[in-house]
């Protein structure tokens, strides 16, 4: 049962994931800067993404998320982890860009840096739920993994 929508949205949490631990990264494999490096000035646009996926793909599903459980347990916890990990990492780091688009004066700005303070330092947990959590999600769409029906 391939998903476009859903497969973009694993992909881009997977991203946005491995942003959100590249200094873990980084310090277990220095090599790996120079790879994180070529995300870096793309991370606004991640993060936009995220949330735009995460939101579409859950008030898609929204009349089926509970029901998720009967049909895979590790399928519905691979999605809830994906659509969570991803409209919280999104919001971390798209805030900035989607606060620049708010027309006029507002106090959106300082709300988004409040909120970004508060998620900033779950950061790396949030990332490892998204790139799990995304992970199964592509194996499910690929067919690597299949549906138990419970």
């Amino acid at each position: 049962m391939f998903d476009l929508l859903m497969f973009l949205n694993a992909v881009v949490v997977i991203a946005g994931g491995l942003l959100a631990v590249s200094a873990l990264i980084i310090a277990n494999k220095p090599d790996a800067k120079q790879l994180i490096d070529k995300l870096v000035p793309f991370q606004a646009l991640i993060g936009v993404g995220m949330i735009a996926l995460s939101i579409v793909n859950l008030l898609r599903l929204l009349g089926v998320l509970t029901d998720m459980f009967k049909l895979d347990t590790m399928w519905a916890l691979g999605v809830w982890c994906m659509f969570g990990a991803g409209i919280a990492l999104g919001a971390l780091f798209g805030m900035p860009q989607i606060v620049k688009w708010i027309p006029g004066e507002s106090n959106a700005e300082q709300k988004a840096m409040q909120f970004s303070q508060k998620v900033a330092p779950f950061q790396v947990i949030l990332g490892l739920v998204g790139i799990a959590g995304s992970l199964l999600v592509l194996l499910f769409l690929v067919g690597v993994m299949k549906f138990k029906l419970r």
